[in-house]
């Protein structure tokens, strides 16, 4: 079903950054000493490497590294267990390898002791083909205007039932910037300095981000070349890094401040993907009046959060975006892979530092 299949996409990438940790945590206990491996070559940090986990185990050091790396694969208990040995796990970590490493064991501890998972369609604007937009984008304006009218008592907002296609999560979001005062006739969000031309990273983290993700922003960009399309990615509080598209689309969005150095939080904008994905840190996809504010009701947006490969913390957020009439549900599919790839060159980024 397409509402499982969404929730196993969301369980599954979770998932894998905490199997990703697991291992990279495990190994970094250990020194070839330990396992009677000879210690070769001067090491800035203690620990075993991929090669030598591999070699342990009985198998490929470019097998080893793609499992490490959370990338899908399969794997056998046999293998589990030569590794639980070779990392010297005890009962209780043995388990949580198994646990980490098969999605079934992972799923059904998901199921029994968290609530009920997302959907795809929390995940995307609810079109069952491009011919649906301008209807579904007429409806939603009608539910944000019946929103927006009992907004000063949160307790006459209509109820759910009667806000038809009206996603829940978006509802929520819609709240959440009541609450936070977003101002709807907001047309521009906040700038963190003004001008895009004067705004750098200046946090090591927002460097990092900006370092790893550099090469995939091109190639996205070079991807969508053309279509209308702006690659962008943030930092961890919604601030936009960095922006690909072109010339015509900048000058569009830097009207309402959808530049670097701008906040797009839902404290700073209310409603939309990026600053919506990192409340609840799902990916998102949105359009036209499922935005809070006035400014960006002609947009569409999908967003993806991006996770730090050690802490599993949200630190930033890659997002497309574009006129609403560009909305397309696989674009979601699209940001999360991309997101994943920052992520893994993140880990690998770091682990580099430590070998």
């Amino acid at each position: 079903m397409v509402d499982r299949e969404g929730w196993l996409i969301a369980t599954d990438n979770e998932r894998r950054l905490k199997l990703r940790a697991f291992l990279m945590h495990a190994r970094s206990r250990l020194s070839p000493t330990n396992v009677g491996l000879p210690e070769t070559g001067n090491r800035r940090v203690p620990g075993l490497r991929r090669e030598e986990v591999a070699e342990l185990v009985g198998i490929s050091a470019e097998w080893y590294r793609v499992f490490e790396s959370g990338r899908p694969i399969t794997v056998s208990s046999q293998v589990l267990e030569r590794l639980s040995l070779a990392l010297g796990l005890d009962a209780f970590d043995q388990a949580n390898l198994f646990r980490l490493a098969l999605a079934e064991l992972y799923r059904a501890q998901i199921v029994t002791l968290a609530e009920p998972p997302p959907t795809m369609s929390s995940l995307v604007t609810p079109l069952t083909s491009p011919s649906d937009i301008e209807e579904v984008r007429r409806s939603l304006s009608l539910q944000r205007d019946r929103f927006l009218t009992t907004a000063p008592s949160l307790d006459r907002h209509p109820p759910a039932e009667d806000l038809k296609i009206l996603r829940p999560r978006i509802l929520s979001s819609w709240k959440r910037s009541h609450n936070l005062q977003v101002a709807v006739s907001r047309k521009e969000a906040l700038r963190v300095v003004e001008g895009s031309a004067d705004f750098a990273a200046t946090h090591p983290a927002q460097e990092r981000l900006l370092h790893v993700s550099s090469s995939i922003l091109t190639h996205l960009a070079n991807t969508f070349s053309g279509s209308g399309y702006a690659i962008v990615l943030t930092d961890g509080s919604g601030t936009i890094l960095d922006i690909r598209c072109e010339p015509e689309m900048r000058r569009k969005l830097e009207r309402i401040a959808f530049e670097p150095g701008a906040a797009w939080s839902e404290a700073s904008a209310g409603t939309n993907a990026i600053g919506t994905a990192l409340t609840d840190g799902r990916p998102l996809q949105l359009m036209g009046a499922e935005h809070y504010c006035d400014g960006w009701q002609d947009l569409t947006c999908t967003a993806a959060p991006i996770h730090d490969p050690e802490t599993g913390d949200v630190i930033g957020v890659l997002d497309i975006t574009g006129d609403y009439r560009l909305v397309r549900p696989q674009l979601l599919g699209t940001m999360v892979h991309y997101a994943l790839e920052i992520e893994e060159r993140l880990a690998i980024s770091r682990q580099a530092v430590f070998e």
